[in-house]
């Protein structure tokens, strides 16, 4: 049976939560296309779209505790920061 989204208490988000510093590396690692590609399709300006990935993770890391794995995905929940920061 397969589980619908990341039940690990070890994903990247409860990692930042828990001061996990080598958590930032691996959440950028991981899911810095991701982001990028959404601010580069809500910002037309090379320079915003940095300012935004950049505004995004800080984001992420100020929200990282409120991840709750039986919600949603943590791809799902990074994409919800990034799609309502881009948005603002």
């Amino acid at each position: 049976m397969s589980v619908p989204f990341e039940m690990n208490k070890n994903t990247i988000l409860t990692r930042i939560a828990a001061g996990d510093e080598t958590a930032v590396n691996d959440c950028i690692n991981k899911y810095g296309n991701l982001i990028w590609a959404l601010a580069k399709k809500f910002t037309p300006k090379q320079e915003d779209a940095e300012d935004a990935v950049q505004e995004i993770f800080m984001e992420i890391w100020q929200n990282a505790a409120r991840y709750d794995s039986g919600k949603a995905s943590e791809s799902t929940f990074i994409s919800i920061i990034a799609r309502r920061r881009l948005i603002d």
